[in-house]
Formats: structure tokens, sequence, C-alpha cells
């Protein structure tokens, strides 16, 4: 008998689906093993000390037998510095001298099937990486936090790397603010056919040299006046508006915000659920990339159902410190619409179809004119 373990138990019975006979397939139920929730937990030579977490030495317990009979580990938690920190636990607890790390960034066959043909040992800067995370929360927030819950009132209150930077960013932008003096300055908006379209003052000739904006309000209340005008000059050329990349965990986040009302919390609950079903791939990414194999998928969906296509497949340049491990969010089977399993899984899985689909679409095009009006009225 086989085992894989991966993190969730949400996942494990579509996987065990997919494995079949002499397989067994269970959860870590995420980290079990962290640092000391009463103590710093991080020596002065920064070695860290762990303890089980609350549920954590229950689901090791559960863990032994089946670990115990298996001829061999499969370690399939995420394919994160999280996953693989979960994964060297799970080495470290059970002192295993046979085992097999595999990740996948999608729950299907293929992609499973796959990530077995080509398993490897564990990724020690993956695991040192989310190691020193650990070090750096404790040692910028764990003796600030409880400070901040007695100044605040709010019990439970956190600090940290991520907490301790944003207050940082905060205080920078409202010194900004509070250094701001605005300046009161006018413009002049002619609206046409009930606000079909519409025309600006053109305010350039009436700047002194060095000045930005119209201050004086007796000139614009003239120009306001106008009524009757002239089209003195008329230029249409088209215009054309690429699409924008798969979605990444922070463009899906404001994304749900933006589009579909959900918090922060709901979308990535959301993902995750839409993950575990094997409906999109991995959802922490910071690439905006899709696989060559995504690619030719999308590209032989649109040539099948008349969708334009570029010459040339889509990409897009990496920003600074992307973590682009895994391709932008998309779905698994293009064929499969509306799919999950409540109306919000529905509306977010939609959202990443179409986002996918339409990133490696042909640019939309429009004809744009442009007026130039005069008034001597």
């Amino acid at each position: 008998m086989k085992l894989m373990i991966v993190e969730s138990p949400n996942k494990t019975k579509k996987i065990k689906a997919i494995l079949g006979d002499g397989w067994d397939v269970a959860a870590s139920v995420g980290h079990f093993r962290d640092l000391p929730p009463k103590e710093l937990g991080v020596s002065a030579d920064f070695a860290l000390t762990y303890e089980y977490t609350e549920r954590g030495k229950a689901t090791i317990d559960a863990l032994k037998p089946r670990v115990a009979r298996a001829e061999m580990v499969y370690i399939a938690t995420d394919p994160d510095r999280e996953g693989e920190a979960i994964a060297w636990h799970l080495v470290e607890v059970f002192k295993l001298k046979k085992y097999q790390r595999v990740t996948f960034d999608a729950i299907t066959e293929a992609v499973i099937r796959r990530a077995l043909e080509s398993p490897r040992q564990l990724d020690m800067n993956l695991v040192r990486a989310q190691a020193a995370r650990r070090a750096e929360d404790r040692l910028l927030g764990w003796k600030v936090s409880p400070l901040l819950g007695r100044q605040t009132g709010v019990a439970g209150l956190s600090a940290g790397r991520v907490q301790s930077v944003a207050v940082r960013l905060v205080v920078d932008r409202q010194t900004e603010i509070d250094a701001f003096r605005a300046t009161k300055h006018f413009g002049v908006e002619a609206v046409f056919e009930e606000e079909k379209w519409k025309a600006q003052w053109d305010t350039s000739p009436h700047l002194a040299e060095g000045q930005q904006y119209i201050v004086d309000r007796e000139l614009p209340n003239r120009v306001a006046q106008c009524k009757e005008f002239t089209v003195t000059a008329s230029e249409t050329r088209p215009s054309a508006q690429s699409p924008k990349p798969a979605f990444t965990t922070s463009t899906m986040l404001q994304a749900g915000s933006v589009s579909l009302g959900f918090a922060p919390e709901e979308t990535a609950a959301l993902a995750q659920k839409l993950f575990e079903q094997g409906l999109i791939t991995y959802h922490r990414t910071d690439s905006q990339n899709l696989s060559a194999e995504a690619i030719a998928d999308i590209r032989s969906f649109a040539e099948r159902t008349s969708l334009p296509l570029p010459k040339e497949p889509r990409r897009w340049n990496s920003k600074d410190n992307a973590q682009e491990a895994h391709e932008a969010i998309r779905p698994t089977h293009l064929e499969q619409k509306g799919a999950g399993e409540d109306e919000h899984q529905r509306q977010l899985y939609d959202m990443i179809w179409k986002r996918a689909v339409a990133s490696q679409l042909a640019d939309a095009e429009y004809s744009v004119t442009m007026l130039r009006l005069t008034s001597t009225s």
C-alpha cells in the first residue's frame, strides 16, 4: 500500500478516486507543528523551537499506523513554502527514510499522474524560507502584540512582519496627507446629446509659464456661458485594448471585491474550495502567465468557438520579486462552465474562466473620434 499525504482532508476523496486501488490518501490538516504560543520560540542563534498545535498531536497519532504500513510515503502538501515546511515536519516527526515529495497545482488525473512520474526530495531552500518567515514574525511582532492589544483595547490583535510594515506605510501616507495643501482650480465641461459625449475646455492657452491650473474664477465663468460651438477639426483613428492577464492571487482578490462584492477572506476561501474540487489550478501565485499546455488549450477552444486570436500567444513580463513557481489561476477544464458547489463558487469560477480565456484572445478594436470645438458665443 502506498500512502499519499496532502494538507486538506477535503482533497483526499477526490485524489483517492484518481489513484485507485493500492493507495491510501490522508491529510496533515495543514500545519500540525508551530512555534510555541506562549514563548518566543526563537533562540539567540535563530534556532526555532517547535511544538504540536492544538490538534496536531491527534493528527499525527492518527497518521502513525497508516505511515507504518505504507511501503512508500508520497508527501503531496501544497506546492509553496508552507507546504514544503509541512512536508519537512512530516519527515522529521516520522523519521522518514523512504519518502517521495510530489507537487501538483491542479487536482486532475493527468496532473497528478505527471507529478508521480517526477518525484523529488525536500527543497530545503523553501523550508528555510518558511522558517525565516516565522522567525521574522516573532522577532518583529511577538513582544509588540500584547502591547498593541492593551493600547487599542482589542484582544487578539497581532503584529508581525506584515502588520508592522503596514503600519509604517499607513503612517507615511498619513504624513503625506497632512502635508498636502489643496489648490482650488477651475475647468469647464460641455455636455452634448443628453450626456452621450462631452468636451473638456482646453486651458493650456490661458496658463502662464509654470502655471498648472486656472485659479481665477472669472474666465471659466465666461467660458461656461458658451452655448454654440463649431467643429474646427476632426480626427478618427483606430484604438486597440489588450486583454488583462489571467488572475494572480492579488488580482483575483481585488476582482472578487470589486466585481462580486466578496471580502478578500471569502474570495480566498472560495478559491480554496474550487481548487480542492479540481476545478482551478493552484490559487496562490504571483505569475500572470499560463503554462504552454493551458495556452494551447485556450487557443484550440477559441478556434472551435470562432473567438479572435492574436498571431502569437500572449506573455507578460514578470514583476520584480514575483514568486512565479506556479502559473496564473485558470480553470483546469475549459469545457466546464458554471462549475462550483454553490452560487458564490460559481460566480468566482465564472470570473476566473472568463479572465483566463480572454487573456489569450485578440485585442478589442475601437474607432475613436476626436473633435476640436471653438465657440465665440
